[in-house]
């Protein structure tokens, strides 16, 4: 198979990784996106083997691993900040650490002691819906897309930097 249709394949497949997510969410079947997944996966690998060609000299592996290498290390900066970030809203919000409650001066009517206590949250926290948990599920999904681009830009780079296009001497 040539690299071209190899590609297509791939553009194709994620279409139907795409169309299967939404079918799992309609379903409320996480089952069905699991194993799309998985046999994507499996399937990619099989299809790249048979790829008749793909040029793989010693220019091209010192791009992937560089190109890897660098991905890596922006793509763990990248899900640690809003990991933390997550991780702070989470806690600060209902059910997390922090009391949600603060304490002002009490009117002079009221004979109980001196402070009131007057939530933060209008709505109790066992009120909140169960949707808005699916926000961190997006934002790690928008995370995995990020570091495909990260990728894609860090192999333009680096096939730059070694040459890859047009800058031979022959």
């Amino acid at each position: 198979m040539k690299k071209n249709t190899f590609y297509i394949i791939c553009g194709l497949l994620a279409v139907l990784l795409l169309l299967l997510f939404w079918l799992s969410i309609e379903l409320s079947s996480p089952v069905i996106i699991a194993v799309s997944i998985l046999i994507a996966a499996v399937l990619f690998f099989v299809l790249k083997k048979r790829v008749t060609d793909l040029v793989m000299d010693e220019r091209s592996v010192l791009i992937d691993m560089k190109t890897a290498a660098a991905t890596i290390k922006a793509s763990v900066v990248l899900f640690l900040t809003v990991n933390l970030a997550t991780i702070v809203y989470v806690f600060s919000g209902p059910l997390g650490f922090q009391s949600f409650t603060y304490h002002r001066q009490n009117d002079m009517m009221l004979p109980a002691g001196s402070l009131e206590s007057v939530p933060y949250f209008p709505v109790p926290p066992e009120t909140i819906p169960i949707s808005q948990l699916g926000l961190f599920a997006v934002l790690q999904l928008i995370l995995i897309v990020a570091a495909l681009f990260i990728y894609v830009g860090f192999r333009f780079y680096y096939a730059r930097k070694f040459g890859v296009w047009g800058e031979d001497e022959e």
